[in-house]
């Protein structure tokens, strides 16, 4: 089983590449595959032209091919319906508050990139499909988010000891049906298998840009980004490129060249995409774009 991922800045065929790799995994090579976007303002629907829902669904019109699409209300939920409960008993065990507060702790920021990634590594770990095609969001902020997180619950379980050693409340906590450390600690670890998977040699990493010296730059920042957690990016698609342009875009094709020397000096595979003058929408152009891709 595999898990190949797509990043990059929005607007750069993230979404595109992510659905034409799916497609043509399934129509192609005739495999299983789970094609699953985790940005919140999703557009897979309209790029394979059907309606999908919050879990793994058949799509209508395409042979193996499942996909999921979240909006944050979604996610929101199944965040709730997962940790709400949990969350509440370790906070109810040192502060006093009601299980409304939960409604307030589901809305902070970053709590629903965070929880994508759980579902992620839920999805994985099931083993039901040869390959997870993943749309990540237009950055890898979720994984720094994921790394505070994997932080906070180590300070968080130090700071709990203390306060109920200041407090004198550890009875209290023994005679409690929850340990709210045991909890914490479930959590660590879950972060932790989160990452190895990430970094794991089934996962397959893939940056996509444009030849533009802006998304050159956040590329190599991705890269960087993605390195730090052990992740390695198995290669770079540069989309839209004019490889003849029409009279008066000269100049535009000389820039996106000097650029592509760049990424060529800094990344070692590349795979260069021809600007294409139609929207790829629906199974037939996603599986001609699936032939450019060579993944």
């Amino acid at each position: 089983m595999r898990l190949i991922s797509f990043w990059g800045k929005g607007g750069v065929g993230k979404t595109t590449c992510s659905a034409a790799l799916a497609v043509g995994l399934s129509e192609v090579r005739g495999e299983r595959v789970l094609l699953l976007t985790t940005d919140l303002t999703p557009t897979l629907s309209d790029v394979l032209k059907v309606k999908m829902g919050s879990s793994p669904t058949r799509v209508d019109g395409y042979n193996n091919l499942y996909a999921m699409e979240l909006d944050e209300a979604t996610v929101i939920k199944k965040w709730k319906d997962r940790f709400g409960s949990e969350v509440y008993d370790v906070i109810s065990s040192f502060l006093p508050v009601d299980e409304s507060f939960m409604d307030y702790v589901a809305g902070a920021p970053g709590i629903a990139e965070q929880f994508i990634l759980y579902l992620l590594y839920e999805l994985f770990e099931d083993g039901s499909y040869d390959a997870i095609v993943w749309d990540t969001p237009a950055s890898s902020s979720s994984l720094r988010l994921l790394r505070i997180e994997k932080e906070l619950y180590e300070h968080m379980g130090d700071a709990i000891k203390l306060y109920l050693r200041l407090k004198g409340f550890l009875e209290r906590m023994r005679s409690k049906d929850c340990d709210p450390l045991k909890l914490i600690g479930s959590w660590r670890k879950l972060a932790e298998d989160i990452f190895d998977m990430l970094a794991s040699e089934y996962h397959e990493a893939y940056i996509v840009s444009t030849p533009e010296m802006i998304a050159y730059e956040i590329s190599k920042r991705i890269r960087e980004e993605l390195s730090s957690f052990g992740i390695r990016v198995r290669g770079l698609i540069i989309n839209k490129y004019l490889s003849n342009p029409c009279e008066g875009l000269e100049k535009i094709k000389r820039n996106q060249d000097d650029v592509i020397e760049l990424f060529r000096k800094d990344f070692d595979s590349l795979r260069i995409i021809e600007y294409l003058d139609r929207e790829i929408l629906g199974r037939e152009a996603l599986l001609s774009f699936y032939r450019s891709l060579s993944i």
